[in-house]
């Protein structure tokens, strides 16, 4: 089979043949269908990550079921599958109940240990692959698993309705975490984010205010909205530096949620966290339960996610991830007439409560 296979940091992925997976007992093989570009593999194919020669990335897929081992229950050949990017045991309990991303042997797909969906086949075991509803594209199955990782996110914040928050980065996984925190009721979000197309859709699918953290501080945006600062902030950047602005907009007795993934070493000062009381939590991962509410929503047309990818290929030069960018598009969830009026009334509430000035430096 034809895969695009890493060879060196910084280096362009190579397009080779390499064999075809073989399904043993208890594992499928997939055909591939759709696979998503995260900004993980464009970190990981870089020069600040380190993963073996051969490496086959890609966790954001979805496809047809092409072969089963013996003892693969529950899935018949052809039949479109969401394949996430965890792979289990097989053996243990938590694999045996379906929860293989509790395993304590899981491996992620796509990094080195497994490989992952940039290849016509992978192989995978049942615990990892889900049966997609009829009329899902393969396109928009791809997006389940970053839609995932947004709900999983507001999950490990225990976001209440009615809570203000920060949204650092409207890439697509900052936009998903957005879509969810006004699914849950959120008061007021902010988007913080540098460039002007990201910010302008991050207004268009349903932030209160997208702004530039070089020109407005966003945890004093979120207190001329609410008249209080924000009680989370959703770290959604990956990138040196990040974990300290997010301690930085977090006032007193609030919590700060890392979701991006940041391969360098990111120092902070713990007294400015600790002189805050605040509560840090990190984000990796999704539960099952979390994966069937994504793919119900968008086979429901609550959320809509569109794959939008820019950048032709090169003449002359073999396919590289940087060559193109992935983003998703998502509409925000409908709610209903009800909804829609609450959002109504809670946004002229806003505007009647929000101050003249405020100093947004």
């Amino acid at each position: 089979m034809k895969a695009c296979v890493y060879r060196a940091p910084g280096a362009p992925l190579e397009i080779a043949e390499v064999p075809d997976p073989v399904p043993g007992r208890g594992e499928l093989v997939i055909r591939v269908k759709a696979c998503g570009i995260c900004g993980s593999d464009l970190h990981a194919a870089g020069r600040n990550f380190r993963m073996p020669a051969g490496t086959i990335l890609g966790h954001e897929f979805a496809g047809v079921v092409e072969k089963l081992g013996d003892g693969v229950e529950g899935f018949g050949r052809g039949d479109p599958v969401v394949v996430m990017s965890y792979l289990g045991c097989g053996e243990c309990e938590a694999c045996r109940t379906g929860e293989a991303q509790r395993c304590r042997e899981v491996k992620l797909v796509g990094f080195g240990e497994v490989a992952g969906g940039y290849a016509e086949l992978m192989k995978t075991r049942p615990a990892s692959v889900f049966k997609m509803p009829p009329g899902m594209s393969f396109r928009e199955a791809a997006t389940v698993e970053p839609l995932v990782v947004g709900l999983h996110g507001l999950h490990r914040a225990g976001f209440k309705a009615g809570e203000s928050c920060v949204v650092m980065g409207a890439g697509p996984i900052g936009i998903v975490t957005m879509l969810w925190a006004r699914f849950a009721g959120a008061r007021a979000i902010v988007v913080s984010e540098l460039t002007e197309h990201r910010r302008r859709l991050a207004r268009e699918m349903g932030a209160d205010a997208a702004v530039d953290p070089r020109m407005r501080n966003p945890a004093g945006m979120i207190e001329q909205l609410t008249g209080a600062g924000p009680q989370v902030i959703f770290e959604c950047i990956g990138a040196p530096g990040a974990m300290a602005e997010a301690i930085a907009y977090a006032q007193r007795a609030s919590r700060v949620v890392v979701i991006g993934v940041c391969t360098e070493d990111d120092g902070f000062a713990p007294i400015t966290a600790m002189s805050k009381e605040l509560d840090m939590r990190f984000s990796l991962g999704m539960e099952r339960a979390e994966i069937e509410m994504a793919i119900a929503m968008l086979a429901a047309g609550r959320v809509a996610t569109t794959v939008v990818t820019r950048g032709p290929r090169r003449a002359g030069r073999q396919d590289h991830p940087h060559d193109a960018q992935g983003a998703v598009r998502a509409r925000a969830p409908d709610l209903g007439e009800a909804g829609r009026q609450r959002a109504v009334h809670d946004a002229q509430a806003r505007r009647r409560n929000r101050p003249e000035h405020a100093d947004l430096r």
